[in-house]
């Protein structure tokens, strides 16, 4: 299993779409947290947790990077070297999923040190009460489970529906449209989704009335079991092209 994973993550290493992934999420976190702070005024606690939270969007950003990744191998037609290697797809798709989590820690530490730190620095000038240590741990530990568990979803993702375009496109219309649609049912369903899940979970904290902090990281845990647990049945009864 080591090799394994030693090998999806020289993958993941040796090709520019991470690179790319993650110079993105570094730069749209900053331009985000940097617009907030700088052009407006936050008086509440909420208003500068908002303005620091950088794994809400930053987490669908990289749950394309797992979608993309994943896809690429059967778009480049990659997979069955590396199933000729190791026969067991179970082992290889979690070797998988293992080496994208990883990546997606690198990026996240990375993005909460820079966006935090800046963070901290421009919010001493900002007026109402200030943020605890608790709040900035919080939201930098919720940042980068955002990122870690939505690379890991996007493995599952793109392992389900194998086309690359298909994966990309369906993500985004499932999270800005199809999730915001459940609200018809009952307003209460939206608190429930993935994409509000990931929002509360980068916040460091649940509005009232939505799951606390604690549940909506069991509930991203559970999303991305279920997507991962999904694309390891559909990939073991796939031949393999």
């Amino acid at each position: 299993m080591t090799r394994l994973l030693r090998g999806e993550l020289i993958k993941v290493r040796t090709t520019r779409t991470a690179i790319g992934f993650g110079a993105a999420g570094l730069l749209l976190s900053l331009a985000a947290a940097l617009l907030s702070i700088l052009t407006s005024d936050l008086f509440s606690v909420d208003d500068k947790r908002n303005a620091l939270n950088f794994g809400g969007g930053i987490g669908i950003l990289f749950l394309l990077f797992g979608a993309v990744g994943a896809t690429g191998e059967f778009r480049h037609r990659t997979l069955a070297p590396a199933v000729l290697i190791a026969p067991d797809r179970l082992r290889l798709l979690l070797a998988r999923i293992g080496a994208y989590k990883l990546a997606g820690l690198a990026f996240g530490l990375i993005i909460a040190i820079i966006v935090l730190g800046i963070g901290l620095a421009l919010m001493g000038g900002e007026p109402g009460p200030e943020l605890s240590g608790g709040d900035y741990a919080k939201i930098g530990i919720g940042g980068v489970l955002d990122v870690v568990i939505s690379a890991a979803i996007g493995v599952g993702v793109g392992t389900l529906v194998r086309n690359q375009v298909a994966a990309v496109i369906g993500t985004l219309i499932w999270l800005t449209i199809l999730e915001p649609l459940t609200g018809v049912l009952h307003h209460h369903v939206t608190d429930y989704t993935l994409g509000s899940t990931l929002d509360r979970v980068g916040r460091g904290v649940g509005d009232p009335g939505d799951p606390s902090w604690g549940t909506s990281i069991l509930l991203l845990i559970a999303w991305g079991v279920v997507f991962c647990v999904l694309g390891a049945v559909v990939d073991r009864r796939r031949d393999v092209e």
